[in-house]
């Protein structure tokens, strides 16, 4: 608490210097990169105090494969593995290419994606694998929802199947002997940085709308209240109005209605970019509000995303992106690590830290998190930054 203490008066003295000039004539602020410099070196520790059960927060480091680990791992006899997720989406792609990293690096083949529609869908493939869990070398699964999958997930590890959890850690699960982990991003840090984005650029007064996860997910939650926790902090502006969905495609209609509810709204956080911020974004547009309110979201989106904040006619001005490849590379680290006899592992959470991202300093953020799996952004979207 000291330190998040510590950063919070270094950035209201900074925002204090920098609000001490005249407003442009627009209504908001851009949010300059001397900001988002002072944001990177705050958010560099990671915020999320702690994982679903209390667990201590970790880090890449502590799965980092030794050249000893790699040269056994090489011999290892994992037999078939997935990433369980939804639609290889953006984030799992990141994800997916941080686990095929460090399979090539012990020369094993790509880890096969096993998507799903629905929490439905998820339950019907977990039962599938525990039927066969002695093909099984381990899973790393992104669970739809924590509370409904648990039983499931739990039946899988009772089979013996190793698991690692992206996100949220399935209910029961933390003390079962295959649970390895749960991988996640700072989700805390990401949900207050967009918050950050958002009151800076208000000058830190007016009404805000937020758009969550309504689902038992851990890092939603953990973004929900960084977010909560920031614009608390600023008693000049309100949260006005909350809505959850289940579904991403229900955001536009919920921006909808909380701009019609509630139309003095001046800015809304949405808990990811596509589909969530893009639908409140649209939601903006359509009924003609584009320069009186601006949005913001907890994860960049990958190029589309980008291309989001980089256009001056669209009100996404920023977002709080997460490595995710590093992600997927701790993943499988933290599997191989188990499979090598490391106990130290065994049950823990291990969290990447957050990029702050605005217009002035996008392409480094793009190339730092996104770039390796996704290549350049494309030259339109470098068009619209000049």
């Amino acid at each position: 608490m000291l330190r998040k203490s510590l950063a919070i008066v270094l950035l209201v003295a900074f925002l204090i210097v920098a609000g001490s000039a005249a407003l442009a004539a627009e209504k908001f602020r851009e949010v300059p990169l001397e900001l988002i410099q002072l944001m990177e070196k705050q958010f560099h520790q990671v915020w999320t105090p702690a994982g679903p059960s209390g667990e201590e927060v970790r880090g890449a480091g502590d799965l980092e494969l030794t050249a000893e680990e790699i040269e056994k791992a090489k011999s290892l006899d994992l037999g078939q593995y997935y990433f369980m997720g939804a639609s290889l989406d953006m984030t799992e792609t990141l994800n997916r290419f941080g686990m095929n990293k460090v399979l090539a690096s012990i020369g094993k083949p790509e880890i096969s994606f096993m998507g799903s529609n629905s929490i439905a869908d998820q339950i019907d493939q977990v039962t599938t694998l525990a039927g066969k869990a002695d093909e099984i070398g381990f899973v790393v699964a992104q669970a739809w929802e924590a509370v409904t999958l648990g039983p499931s997930f739990v039946e899988l590890a009772k089979a013996g199947v190793p698991q690692l959890h992206n996100w949220t850690t399935p209910a029961g699960l933390e003390n079962e002997e295959y649970y390895v982990g749960l991988v996640d991003a700072d989700g805390y840090g990401q949900g207050a940085a967009a918050a950050e984005i958002l009151a800076y650029a208000m000058g830190y007064k007016g009404e805000v709308g937020l758009i969550y996860f309504a689902l038992e997910q851990w890092t939603n939650v953990m973004r929900l209240k960084g977010a909560e926790d920031t614009f608390a902090k600023y008693p000049d502006i309100k949260v006005v109005g909350k809505a959850g969905f289940t579904d991403p495609s229900q955001s536009f209609d919920l921006a909808i209605g909380l701009l019609q509810k509630y139309p003095e709204i001046d800015a809304m956080w949405g808990t990811w970019m596509m589909g969530v911020a893009t639908g409140a974004a649209e939601a903006v547009l359509s009924l003609g509000r584009l320069g009186e309110v601006v949005v913001a979201a907890p994860d960049l989106g990958g190029k589309a995303g980008a291309q989001y904040i980089a256009d001056p006619e669209n009100p996404i001005i920023g977002a709080a992106e997460t490595d995710c490849i590093e992600m997927g590379e701790n993943s499988v680290n933290a599997a191989i690590k188990w499979y090598l006899g490391n106990t130290d592992i065994a049950q823990g959470y291990f969290v990447s830290r957050v990029y702050p991202v605005v217009k002035a300093n996008l392409v480094d953020v793009y190339n730092k998190t996104n770039l390796e799996a996704i290549g350049e952004l494309p030259q339109d979207v470098l068009d619209l930054l000049d």
